[in-house]
């Protein structure tokens, strides 16, 4: 039995390949039993589409819970404008028919519900919003959040809300940050130090201990990270730093190099890797959907 006075909101992390949510009680910091959903999907297909496959999912999370109020934090990728709530994504190979649609708006009147029980964010903000409310960084005021995957997304605080960094464009050697700090680089690195192709990091993390390549990239990743993480630190005054994405499975083949580098560049706090992996976003959504809005519950006390 959920008492009224609970608040419940339905987190969801928008993929380019399918959608995962789960209902979050804020106040025991838990998901309810049997809310869990992940729905693999094409982010290609026309916007209806999109919009009936995202409310079968949020109908899932719902279903042993009809008589709960739906109120729905989306953590989404961008490009957006997250405070109208106007996707802008086009030329991404993903959901690239939702441009210049208002999703709360689309998904509201889908769903029957008024528009503002709807909330969006960038993904990476809900990933970093998600570890600081139940995952590795509770203990911090102002962490900053890094997810390093097939780009390289970032987060810091405003207001104590989880924002978009927009670092990936950060000028950074002879690029930009993402050329250094993406699946991207591990395969262009692996080539020119005279590997064949491969996938990735996990590919590299295979043949760490025969291959000397494999290990001189995985060193030079870390003073990329490194150099990276120190300027982001500074920018921000951050207490803490949070790391997460794909390429952090092979972590422990570069973290060190990371921590040696931050302190030599004087930078003496706490990084935490993500302990809540994929349900940091799906919890950081509906985290950042309570402190956006305000009076929004009208449970009863």
């Amino acid at each position: 039995m959920i008492e009224r006075k609970s608040r419940i909101v339905m987190g969801m992390d928008v993929g380019g390949s399918h959608v995962t949510a789960a209902l979050v009680d804020l106040d025991a910091h838990v998901f309810l039993p049997d809310s869990q959903c992940r729905l693999d999907l094409d982010s290609q297909r026309p916007a209806d589409y999109i919009l009936e496959d995202w409310q079968k999912v949020i109908q899932t999370c719902y279903r042993q819970y009809p008589d709960l109020e739906r109120h729905i934090g989306m953590a989404m990728p961008g490009p957006c404008d997250y405070d109208s709530g106007v996707c802008m994504i086009k030329g991404l190979n993903k959901y690239g028919n939702l441009y210049g649609l208002n999703i709360p708006e689309a998904l509201s009147q889908t769903l029957d519900i008024p528009d503002e029980n709807v909330v969006m964010t960038n993904d990476a903000a809900c990933f970093l919003q998600g570890e600081m409310a139940m995952g590795a960084a509770r203990d911090s005021q102002s962490s900053i959040g890094v997810i390093l995957g097939t780009g390289c997304g970032t987060a810091r605080l405003q207001g104590g809300i989880g924002c978009d960094a927009a670092l990936w464009q950060l000028p950074f050697k002879n690029g930009i940050a993402e050329d250094y700090l993406s699946t991207h680089w591990f395969k262009t690195r692996y080539r020119e130090l005279g590997g064949a192709d491969i996938g990735g990091a996990k590919d590299l993390a295979l043949s760490y201990q025969a291959d000397p390549i494999s290990r001189t990239v995985f060193e030079e990743f870390a003073q990329n990270l490194g150099d990276f993480l120190g300027i982001f630190v500074k920018m921000e005054r951050a207490d803490s730093i949070v790391l997460g994405g794909n390429i952090m499975k092979a972590g422990n083949l570069f973290f060190p190099g990371v921590k040696d580098r931050l302190a030599s560049l004087g930078v003496n706090i706490p990084i935490h890797l993500s302990t809540l992996g994929e349900d940091a976003p799906v919890v950081g959504a509906a985290v950042a959907y309570e402190k956006k809005t305000v009076n929004h519950f009208n449970y009863q006390p």
